[in-house]
């Protein structure tokens, strides 16, 4: 059973629900209001109606109207009027026996106005006849605003949008509905329209069921007349809208003391410790982690930037879902499987044009504890270096839940990258848990990055090569149920292939182009003499029980060239080391 409430200021032969509200509200006074044919239909000779909702944003949509109950305010409803005019031609202001200049002033801002005490007075009553008023227009949505100023008029395209796209009949901004953490959990069903809202069956839990900050459709308008007329207006309306059925939704809005002076953007911008902090969150088939990844980013962060590389799950419509709760998630998505490099390139390019200070990389496995951004951050704010990332190699607590063949294969590839990168105090270079700073970004080729597992040697590399220091900081591993997408049989195989031609082209471009050391001689006659003992060593192996003959003399031979070449390696390898720790322009 559907509880029903009725207005009650209204007589008693029009309190029948079944009884349109214009209707009801002429039994009142008398006053005529459009009748619900014309409100079906947009007035001749109207712009045209655009079918996409995004369109509004660039001329007043005359599909959505504005809805502003006022009383003595003059001073707050002209600049109201006037920024709701941006986004539709439909304002209106619906007095309630004012007896400032509210009348006059909307009207020079350009509203229509209307007396709400020929209505019956209140703002119930008010909120009543500009609804109708706006659906006499033609409208689709209704949005309702507070004529004090404390709503910022740049929510309106988002709170309309799913009521325009009928993904929701009522969208409350809600005030407390703020960060990442507070946003539902996107349900997995198989209603398409329900999937990131409450089922039908359920009674909507509003987050702020007594914001006046609101949107709603034609239906929800036509049972706005079954709610109260006191108090309880507004919180009563979503609990009608649920048991009716009717979808509703929560959207995080601004409030005016949450922006601060010194705003750089439209919206409120996040720093640390004055700096702007972006995150790249790569994804594919993440649908069951990537809302957990989202969740626990800091509210620090400025934009997250989740980069769905071609992902033939859910993954996208969940990423769609919290943007839609939190703008300063920014969706991007591959429409070609890319990989994990390229996907995180992606996200760094974005960052850079949107003037990210320092970029974090977290993965969208959740696997990546949120609590140790700060610790990778404040290296590189503090200018100490311009790249940190995780260490889970340290000691045996912090690899607890690591596998021994992950840990070995970490192992190898550790030593392997520190002979090829340079940067011989850094441990567990497959670690994707980074941080980069914007000059450092501008720097390296990015078009150049490995675009599948081993981006983050390669990165290392290049880094390297123009000089900037890496930190490494302790973190515990941390797994769940996400699965490993690494193959490491063929892994540790391309990844070793990578980094052989990341040395060679290290040595070229740090110690011949763009400087001179004469370590390159000891690397190359180290390969070259080691080589020849190798091989001495093979033939004497041939020459002794092949031909049987003595290998005093080829083993020696050998034996000398290849500790020979030895000695020339660790020579090369030392003066490598030594170049790590010199001074230069970037820290001075």
């Amino acid at each position: 059973m559907v509880d029903v409430y009725v207005l009650s200021i209204i007589p008693q032969e029009c309190k029948n629900p079944n009884i349109p509200l214009h209707s009801r509200i002429n039994m009142t006074n008398n006053t005529p209001l459009p009748t619900m044919e014309s409100c079906s239909t947009p007035n001749p000779g109207s712009a045209e109606i655009s079918d996409h909702p995004e369109e509004f944003l660039k001329t007043p949509d005359p599909r959505i109207a504005v809805v502003i109950p006022a009383q003595n305010n003059e001073l707050s409803i002209g600049s109201l009027v006037l920024l709701a005019r941006q986004y539709t031609p439909h304002v209106i202001v619906v007095d309630d026996n004012s007896f400032d200049n509210t009348v006059t002033v909307s009207e020079q801002a350009g509203a229509t106005v209307i007396n709400a005490r020929e209505y019956g007075g209140g703002r119930v009553f008010s909120i009543l006849a500009g609804c109708r008023r706006a659906l006499g227009y033609g409208c689709k949505a209704v949005i309702l605003i507070d004529s004090s100023g404390k709503h910022l008029t740049q929510d309106i395209p988002a709170i309309v949008e799913p009521v325009l796209t009928e993904d929701a009949d009522l969208v409350i901004g809600s005030r407390y509905l703020k960060g990442r953490r507070v946003i539902p959990p996107f349900e997995f069903n198989n209603d398409v329209k329900a999937k990131n809202l409450q089922e039908s069956q359920r009674e909507f839990k509003s987050t702020d069921p007594e914001s006046t900050f609101r949107a709603l459709s034609v239906k929800g308008v036509m049972l706005l007349d079954l709610l109260p007329n006191n108090e309880q207006f507004d919180p009563f309306m979503v609990t009608l809208f649920s048991r009716k059925g009717l979808f509703v939704q929560d959207m995080a809005i601004t409030r005016r003391n949450d922006l601060t002076a010194a705003a750089e953007c439209d919206m409120k911008v996040c720093l640390y410790r004055g700096s702007k902090i972006g995150v790249v969150v790569p994804a594919y088939n993440e649908e069951r982690l990537i809302g957990d990844t989202l969740a626990g980013i800091p509210e620090f962060v400025c934009r997250v930037y989740v980069v769905n590389d071609c992902s033939k799950d859910r993954t996208q419509e969940v990423v769609e879902y919290y943007a839609k709760n939190d703008p300063s998630i920014v969706p991007i998505k591959h429409e070609v499987n890319q990989g994990v490099g390229s996907a995180i390139v992606t996200g760094y390019k974005k960052a850079l044009q949107d003037g990210m200070d320092y970029v974090a990389v977290m993965a969208g496995d959740n696997q990546m504890d949120p609590r140790f951004l700060p610790e990778l951050l404040d290296p590189v704010v503090e200018q100490r270096c311009d790249y940190t990332m995780g260490n889970r190699l340290i000691n045996q607590e912090f690899r607890k839940g690591m596998s021994k063949w992950r840990y070995l294969g970490n192992s190898t590839l550790t030593m392997l990258t520190k002979i090829a990168s340079g940067y011989w105090q850094m441990m567990d270079p497959q670690n994707g848990y980074t941080v980069i700073s914007k000059r450092a970004l501008e720097r390296i080729s990015l078009t150049g990055i490995y675009p599948r597992y081993g981006y983050c040697n390669d990165v290392l590399v290049k880094l390297n090569v123009l000089g900037f220091r890496v930190i490494n900081v302790p973190h515990p591993a941390r797994y769940g149920m996400e699965k490993s997408k690494i193959k490491y049989s063929t892994y540790i195989y391309r990844v070793s292939w990578l980094l052989l031609k990341d040395f060679l082209w290290r040595l070229k471009m740090k110690y011949i182009v763009l400087n001179f050391h004469p370590l390159v001689f000891f690397y190359v006659a180290g390969a070259v003499f080691t080589g020849i003992g190798i091989i001495g060593g093979l033939y004497t192996l041939y020459y002794k029980y092949i031909l049987d003959y003595a290998m005093f003399v080829p083993l020696t031979v050998s034996l000398l060239m290849f500790g020979f070449g030895l000695q020339m390696l660790f020579f090369a390898m030392f003066y490598d080391m030594e170049q790590e720790k010199m001074p230069n322009g970037w820290y001075a």
